[in-house]
């Protein structure tokens, strides 16, 4: 298929410059990402941003929570039960999952054949809801998915200064 862009909210997006786009919760904010991936209750949201999620028109809005249904580009996932640890299982129909959203839209962007993603805006390094160890746990998980992706003759290319840049090899 070619490049897929994985577009979270962080300091990165700004280096993003169009093309096939898939965004996390309230990205249309920022951009009108092509498909939108959003994984927590609506209750996580302030206002503001609830409006955007809702108000947003992706050809996919992808959630495996019943509370978007109502979404009119609405499309149910359903996540692997554990989060990796040492193997990150693309092949499976479930969908690999993490501590953030990027990293299931990453999977989904395998998953409609993606040669190449290219991750912007997920920089981790002032998100007001991650822990040092929940960013940690994240690291690995894209470590590992950068891994699978490899195996599969697939590349995972990080764009800007966040804690993943170390994956860029």
């Amino acid at each position: 298929m070619g490049k897929i862009a994985v577009l979270g909210l962080g300091p990165s997006l700004k280096l993003f410059k169009g093309g096939l786009s898939i965004g996390v919760n309230d990205i249309w904010s920022s951009y009108p990402a092509d498909y939108v991936v959003c994984l927590d209750e609506k209750n996580r949201f302030t206002p503001e941003r609830l409006k955007v999620i809702e108000e947003c028109r992706p050809v996919k809005f992808f959630s495996q929570l019943n509370c978007w249904s109502s979404h009119p580009a609405y499309e149910k996932i359903e996540l692997q039960h554990d989060y990796p640890n040492y193997e990150c299982y693309l092949d499976l129909e479930t969908i690999p999952k993490s501590l953030c959203s990027p990293f299931v839209a990453a999977a989904i962007a395998y998953k409609m054949w993606a040669d190449e993603i290219n991750i912007y805006g997920v920089d981790l390094l002032n998100h007001p809801l991650l822990k040092e160890s929940q960013v940690k746990k994240i690291k690995q998980h894209f470590e590992n998915l950068q891994t699978a992706l490899i195996q599969k003759g697939k590349r995972l290319i990080i764009h800007g200064d966040g804690v993943l840049k170390y994956l860029n090899k």
